[in-house]
């Protein structure tokens, strides 16, 4: 089973930062973030190959995984930096894969359990299995909300208010996906959440998992990643 991570974001919410590094290898605890989630994937013994989706700074990236992954079958793909639905629909076509896709985002540290999700896959008959989990009132309109019936996802809204959301159960930005579902991603600059969620929710054919993650840390903004660093040392192991 295939991988992709996609760390195609330039990082312009990280500026300064971002300006002498890509996103993925920010550090976090000492550790680039890309490693914490190759890490977590890693431990799902379906994955054979994993594809690092990059669109800036994309020699930079390479450099690093060549020196640190030998060992591993971990590639770079350069990519258009079209968010999350074009990118993922272009690797999924240089890829020509009948079976399905693990997705995972690189700006997100988790220790969400990736083998269940991908069991949870198999058994299913949806065209992608999304996973959930609990966040505050408070921090609702940060993430894609799910109306769930304890099996599929019937509704899904991106970034509601927290008034107007159907629960408070978040996408934790790591789904597997069929390539048919990526054939009703338009080839242009989309997010997933923006297109192939709300359309499959309605055809119930999004199915998910409710996960309780130890952590789930995300570095998309210089606010964010500042947290990230204090929670690391809190949530972390050490080496």
């Amino acid at each position: 089973m295939k991988a992709v991570i996609l760390a195609a974001g330039l990082g312009e919410r990280l500026r300064p930062l971002t300006h002498g590094i890509p996103k993925a290898l920010l550090p976090v605890a000492g550790k680039p973030v890309i490693d914490y989630v190759l890490d977590n994937i890693l431990k799902c013994k379906e994955i054979d190959e994993i594809i690092i989706a990059v669109s800036y700074m994309a020699d930079v990236v390479t450099n690093y995984i060549s020196k640190t992954r030998d060992d591993v079958k971990v590639r770079v793909m350069t990519v258009p930096g079209l968010e999350t639905g074009g990118d993922l629909k272009v690797v999924a076509a240089h890829l020509q894969t009948n079976e399905p896709i693990l997705v995972a985002y690189g700006d997100n540290i988790t220790d969400i359990d990736v083998s269940k999700l991908v069991k949870s896959h198999d058994k299913s008959k949806g065209l992608a299995t999304i996973s959930l989990f609990e966040v505050p009132t408070k921090d609702i309109s940060k993430f894609g909300i799910a109306r769930f019936d304890g099996e599929y996802v019937t509704e899904f809204i991106e970034k509601p208010k927290p008034e107007e959301a159907p629960s408070n159960l978040a996408s934790v930005a790591c789904f597997v996906i069929e390539p048919e579902a990526l054939e009703q991603v338009p080839f242009k600059k989309i997010k997933v959440e923006h297109s192939i969620f709300p359309s499959l929710a309605k055809q119930k054919k999004l199915r998910a998992v409710k996960f309780s993650p130890s952590m789930w840390i995300d570095i998309g903004t210089l606010s964010s990643y500042m947290k990230a660093n204090k929670l690391a040392e809190v949530l972390l192991p050490p080496e």
